[in-house]
């Protein structure tokens, strides 16, 4: 596979229409190998969702009659209220409004007992009735689905990326000899694991590159105050205007508070992977935002702020790109080698992440940090955050075929498009490693050719000298 000198117009052009094929093509796949009877879970279905339509409007109805239901016996109340503040509290109720109250009332109740009670019973009795048809329609669509529903795996999206990148490779699982590389070879610093628990991991290769994607959970212990109240009560003995002792209850509200320790929990998922590019540069970036808003007033004041501290050769080594609008939006100022970020970051890388950081269409614009520590980078988004990546399978379970291959393509080209990000943020720096790797092989390659041929001229000059003296 050729290098990907522009990830985010490859994801476009290429991958995403080629993920979409190998998707469907799997579904097929795992369709065909559960021999799924696809007609008959149409007509199970169908019928399934037709009584769900007549038991929904059913309840529609249940919910109407309960409702006049309710309206009858209001007014009834009323009614008895009515007669009996007017009649026995004001006296000025006439005998014929009387009469007419009471005739509303008989007849509301009458009518409560003849038709809405009949009907709500006739109404609940048909809802029982779709109910226990509905659910024996959905066991049923459940039964025909099974064979499908266990072919799923927890490896089975990992697998498909690894189909639709060649040089993209996943573990089966996160393994000791993965770590030892990683700390061998990359200088992984055991400190991370400080106050941290991995909720769940995915590792492999990208372009012969270790990578960990991991959700992690710290513990932090702060602080909670807890409220309480509580009401007493009493009696007293008071002496009255009149002169005499009265007991009187008295009652107050007691509140309290206290402020104890308290353990707060932070999860996070981030993409941990080594590089040997610019093994000595460090730097630290935060999202910005700032990309493809030159003419706004925070990005001529950030980009002043960053001329100024270029020109402080106090700063350590820092100078200003030429492309400034990068160095504005991808802000790496704290680094600490400027040669080294210069190689990793050529105009070409700086092209390419800058339409990264604009783009909130295909990708997710500028929603990430980005560390990168002598060999480790870790890159943390946003967008990352709400997605559970734990890949369980039961999210592709369903009892209708055709919604559970419209899911099986959905909740996968979600994952896959969230994936692709993590890797266009770091795909500057494995192709810019992997470009240097071939330049340091073309100078050895150079190096043994000269060598070579200079041993070569020697051994002939010593040759002719030895033929002349004889």
């Amino acid at each position: 596979m050729k290098d990907i000198y522009d990830p985010l117009t490859e994801y476009v052009n290429v991958f995403r229409d080629r993920f979409k094929e190998i998707t469907e093509a799997t579904f097929a796949e795992l369709a065909g190998e559960a021999q799924v009877d696809i007609e008959a879970n149409h007509e199970t279905c169908r019928q399934l969702y037709e009584t769900e339509k007549i038991l929904s409007s059913v309840e529609s109805y249940i919910s109407r009659w309960k409702a006049w239901r309710l309206l009858l016996w209001l007014g009834v109340v009323a009614g008895v209220i009515y007669i009996y503040v007017c009649y026995e509290e004001l006296r000025y109720l006439t005998p014929r409004l009387l009469v007419l109250i009471a005739v509303a009332i008989l007849t509301a109740i009458i009518y409560l007992c003849v038709r809405v009670r009949p009907r709500l019973k006739k109404l609940k009795s048909e809802q029982g009735d779709l109910t226990a048809t509905a659910e024996h329609f959905k066991a049923e669509a459940w039964q025909q689905m099974s064979s499908l529903n266990r072919l799923y795996d927890w490896d089975i999206l990992t697998r498909m990326m690894s189909q639709t990148v060649p040089r993209l490779e996943f573990d089966a699982y996160f393994t000791t000899q993965r770590l030892a590389d990683l700390k061998a070879v990359y200088h992984w610093d055991e400190s991370f694991n400080k106050e941290r628990s991995v909720i769940y991991s995915h590792s492999g290769l990208i372009n012969g590159n270790p990578f960990v994607i991991c959700r992690t959970r710290k513990m932090n212990m702060g602080a909670k105050t807890y409220y309480g109240s509580k009401t007493i009560y009493w009696t007293e003995r008071q002496q009255g205007s009149d002169g005499k002792y009265h007991t009187v209850q008295c009652s107050e509200t007691l509140t309290a508070s206290y402020t104890a320790p308290f353990p707060e929990y932070f999860e996070k998922t981030r993409l941990i992977y080594g590089n040997t590019a610019a093994p000595d540069l460090i730097f630290y970036r935060k999202q910005s935002g700032l990309a493809g808003k030159e003419n706004s007033l925070s990005f001529k004041w950030k980009k002043r702020s960053l001329r100024k501290k270029a020109r402080n050769l106090t700063n350590g080594d820092f100078a200003m790109m030429t492309n400034e609008e990068f160095e504005v939006a991808f802000n790496t100022s704290n680094r600490n080698n400027n040669q080294q970020f210069a190689l990793l970051f050529t105009p070409l890388a700086q092209e390419n992440m800058l339409k990264l950081l604009r783009d909130k269409e295909v990708g997710y614009g500028d929603d990430f940090d980005f560390d990168k520590n002598l060999m480790i980078n870790t890159i943390i988004p946003d967008h990352m955050q709400a997605l559970n990546l734990d890949m369980n399978p039961e999210q592709y379970r369903n009892f209708d075929y055709e919604k559970a291959k419209e899911d099986f393509y959905a909740i996968n080209a979600r994952y896959f498009r969230a994936i692709r990000k993590y890797k266009r943020c770091g795909k500057n720096i494995v192709r810019k490693n992997h470009a240097m790797k071939q330049k340091h092989k073309a100078k050895n390659f150079e190096k043994i050719y000269l060598n070579t041929k200079e041993n070569s001229a020697e051994k002939q000059n010593q040759r002719a000298k030895q033929c002349a003296e004889q």
